[in-house]
This record gives structure tokens, C-alpha cells and sequence, in this order.
């Protein structure tokens, strides 16, 4: 099937994407949707970098009413199906209940098909700490790093650390409740990441300058919301892989 990712940057498209490659579908597009200035959970410029390490177009869709996106969304998917003969959505959601069903309306409108491998509802509320997902998402031979944290649930030090086994391990102490404590795999917001290489990249990303800000945001009066700290990433390069 020739697929669209919608992609972020982060470890959840990542994966999703892979998981698309390895049932033989056919990616023609990586699609981010720009919602905000800065976009701070994100960096544009690594999506960027990671589109040309795939060797995979990337589609930057800037929404006007953010509050408000579907039929902006509609839209582009309708023509995507139209012009480019695309027939399923690929996402990483794993909790977005919102999300799924503007996902679904979305392809029983345009007859196209969806496809979330890392959909993980139930066991929300009773379990945040997702060991099936993060399993999948450790073991695909991506390096992630963390890029934006929730000052309400992460100290400074979390900022730009990998996101391996041993992260993981720590952030058992931290899940907990909605608004009291964290999903692991920061599906609500608690926490970002950026893929700088995985398996199916030919070279890796390496961050040559960045500052970290901190913002303040309602997202509109939309989820997530919080104190976040971020990495703004401004200079990042295409190394060769080790060994390659």
C-alpha cells in the first residue's frame, strides 16, 4: 500500500514508520502538520535532516486555525489520495483517543485506511507505564534523545538525555496519575523526543548548536499544556554512520 507518516521527529513516528517498512508498505511521504511558533516539542530542522537520512520526502503543512485543524487536515489527505494515489495513514498515536477518532472519521470520509501499530488503549488510566510499546520502541535500534520536558515532572538534567533502557528504568518513580504523574512514553505531553538515527537512516543526525529556553504554554487552551524547557536546536549536520 503506498502510505503518508505522520511525522514528528519523535520516537513514536519513528517507530510507526518502521513498523509500515517492515509489512512492505510503500511510504511517499513523511507529513508534519506546523501548529504553533516556536514549535517547541519538535525541531523542524530535524525533521528535515531525518527526511533526507530516509531518503523519503517530507511535506510541511503549516494549519491556520490551530484550535480547529480538521478540515484543514481533511484537506491535504484528500488530495494527497486524489494527486498522489496515497491509501492509508500511518501514525504512532498510542493513547490519543481524540486523535484516533479524527483518524478514522477522516478515512471512512476519503475511503482511505489507517494504521497505528503502537495503539495501546485499554489499559489507560490503569497502566502509564507502557512496558509492550517501550519494549518496541527500544528494541528497533533507534537513538532517540529527549528534546522537551514538563518542568512540573523533570528536573534540568532530564534535558537531552537518551532515551535508552536505563532512562526508562528511572522514569518508573515518575509515572503515575494523569496530572499527578507520567506516562513512560510521554504520550501526554510530559515529555518530547528526536530521532538522530535508527536503522533505516543512511547517516545519523549529530545537533552541532542549540540553546535551551524555557515557554510557558496553553497550546491554545489544547493539550499539552505545562512549564516546558526545550532544546532550540538551530545548527545540525548528516554525519556517516560509524563503520560506514
Amino acid at each position: 500500500m503506498k502510505v503518508v507518516v505522520h511525522w514528528s521527529g519523535g520516537k513514536e513516528c519513528c517507530l510507526a514508520h518502521h513498523k509500515a517498512i517492515e509489512l512492505g508498505h510503500d511510504v511517499a511521504y513523511l507529513l508534519t502538520f506546523v501548529y504553533m511558533e516556536p514549535y517547541i516539542f519538535h525541531s523542524l530542522l530535524i525533521t528535515e535532516l531525518q527526511s533526507k537520512a530516509l531518503g523519503t520526502p517530507q511535506l510541511k503543512v503549516r494549519i491556520k486555525d490551530p484550535k480547529n485543524p480538521y478540515q484543514e487536515i481533511l484537506e491535504v489527505f484528500a488530495r494527497l489520495k486524489k494527486e498522489e494515489g496515497i491509501e492509508a495513514i500511518v501514525t504512532g498515536d498510542i493513547d490519543g483517543i481524540h486523535h484516533k477518532r479524527a483518524w478514522d472519521d477522516m478515512c471512512k470520509k476519503l475511503g482511505m485506511e489507517m494504521y497505528m501499530p503502537l495503539w495501546d488503549r485499554p489499559p489507560y488510566p490503569k497502566n502509564r507505564y507502557r512496558e509492550r510499546v517501550l519494549n518496541m520502541e527500544l528494541s528497533t535500534g533507534m537513538r532517540a534523545i529527549i528534546n522537551c520536558i514538563d518542568l512540573k515532572y523533570f528536573g534540568e538534567e532530564w534535558l537531552g538525555r537518551e532515551f535508552d533502557r536505563a532512562c526508562v528504568q528511572e522514569m518508573k518513580s515518575l509515572v503515575g496519575p494523569p496530572g499527578i504523574g507520567i506516562d513512560a512514553t510521554g504520550e501526554f505531553g510530559e515529555f518530547h523526543t528526536i530521532v538522530l538515527d535508527s536503522p533505516l537512516f543512511r547517516k545519523s543526525i549529530e545537533i552541532t548548536k542549540f540553546s535551551t529556553k524555557r515557554k510557558v504554554s496553553d497550546h491554545g487552551g489544547l493539550p499539552p499544556t505545562g512549564d516546558f524547557l526545550y532544546m532550540d536546536i538551530e545548527e545540525a549536520v548528516l554525519r556517516p554512520k560509524t563503520g560506514s
